[in-house]
């Protein structure tokens, strides 16, 4: 069993990344790099990326920038994009990548190509959005939650201990629903 002692290396990372902490929330188009390095700058103590879906996480390469003093995540392509960027320097120990999925094997092999370089990962469980609903992500969880408890113990169980895992939700109707 797992325990959430402040005292587990679990329960140590929760209480370092979020108790009494101001964080930058995750927000679509606002969890990249520039912007998480700003909200650092002017005294956030924890942000997190924007989300992104697994199924993407799960291809993505791993690459050390030195020029930029960076950890980039790219598609495996010629010339591919960055689609993860993050800067060891300054957001290690502070950082919490947000993950899209409804699928307890793909939301660990997609936490597993970025564990090494994020100190949580967040199961995001309250995009409203239609590409989520239908793929059985984000809020669908919500009404979903065997699957959404799937995810979250098969993430809790395979990440590292030091890695916390936390789950972003939207509220329903009532709080009687939503918890």
């Amino acid at each position: 069993p797992l325990s959430m002692s402040p005292q587990s290396p679990s329960g140590a990372t929760a209480e370092r990344l979020f108790r009494g902490k101001v964080m930058l929330a995750p927000m679509v188009r606002a969890g990249t790099l520039p912007m998480r390095l700003l909200a650092l700058h002017y005294s956030a103590d924890t942000v997190y990326g924007e989300e992104l879906i697994d199924k993407k996480v799960m291809k993505l390469k791993r690459i050390e920038n030195a020029k930029l003093g960076t950890v980039d995540f790219v598609q495996d392509t010629p010339h591919a994009p960055v689609v993860f960027r993050t800067c060891p320097a300054v957001e290690r120990g502070r950082l919490v990548f947000q993950l899209g999925s409804s699928s307890p094997e793909s939301a660990v092999a997609a936490a597993h190509v970025v564990a090494a370089d994020v100190d949580g990962i967040d199961l995001n469980m309250g995009c409203p959005k239609k590409f989520s609903l239908q793929g059985g992500m984000g809020a669908a969880l919500l009404e979903n939650q065997g699957v959404a408890v799937a995810v979250v113990s098969a993430l809790r169980r395979e990440m590292p201990p030091q890695i916390s895992i936390s789950c972003k939700i939207r509220l329903l109707e009532t709080p009687a629903l939503t918890v």
